[in-house]
């Protein structure tokens, strides 16, 4: 299931996914790192956060406080580790 369709419970979570840290702006849960539910709806896939690009892509976003989406995504990589290749 993708997080554009439906299917999400009271707390804005899909079947089997957990919230596993927040901060103002930003959660981390088992599938993605997600602006708090309420907003814009912005989301980057788990398995995407480990990309280099994030930081300076989301300078360009004015509604992003950006010291909040670094901590985030500094916890989403600690708790989401990138795989290594056996």
């Amino acid at each position: 299931m993708t997080r554009d369709e439906h299917g999400f419970d009271e707390n804005r979570l899909l079947e089997g996914e957990v919230e596993l840290w927040r901060n103002s702006q930003w959660r981390v849960t088992s599938f993605a790192l997600e602006e708090v539910p309420g907003a814009t709806g912005y989301w980057i896939a788990a398995h995407e956060v480990h990309r280099d690009m994030w930081p300076e892509h989301m300078k360009e976003k004015h509604w992003v406080d950006h010291g909040l989406f670094m901590e985030a995504l500094a916890k989403a990589r600690e708790l989401h580790p990138q795989a290594v290749a056996a």
